[in-house]
């Protein structure tokens, strides 16, 4: 969430976080092993770098929070996203928009 999402507003963390956690199959033992497969998340190609852990801590407490499904899924059950400036060349049809993302 911190590299996709950190500018988005509460709930397009969300939503990027449920993404990421429907497609580690709502488990949480998957979740590394889907951010780096090929062509998932663009961050991946170019940095490895965690930032410190106070930078970290919002993020890994609304990790915690969607992993135990205490906060809405505000990506309406989303399975993939996009920010707004590329095109839609899956032809999927959008389930929201939060802020500068797409979500299918």
């Amino acid at each position: 969430m911190f590299h996709e999402a950190r500018g988005e507003p509460i709930s397009g963390q969300v939503a990027v976080g449920y993404v990421l956690y429907r497609r580690a199959d709502f488990d949480q033992k998957n979740i590394c092993s889907e951010t780096f497969k090929p062509h998932q998340f663009e961050w991946t190609k170019k940095t490895k770098h965690v930032p410190p852990y106070k930078t970290l801590k919002p993020f890994i407490e609304l990790s915690q929070k969607i992993i135990q499904q205490k906060i809405k899924d505000s990506s309406k059950g989303a399975s993939y996203f996009h920010h707004v400036k590329m095109d839609n060349q899956w032809g999927m049809k959008p389930r929201t928009i939060i802020n500068n993302h797409i979500f299918y």
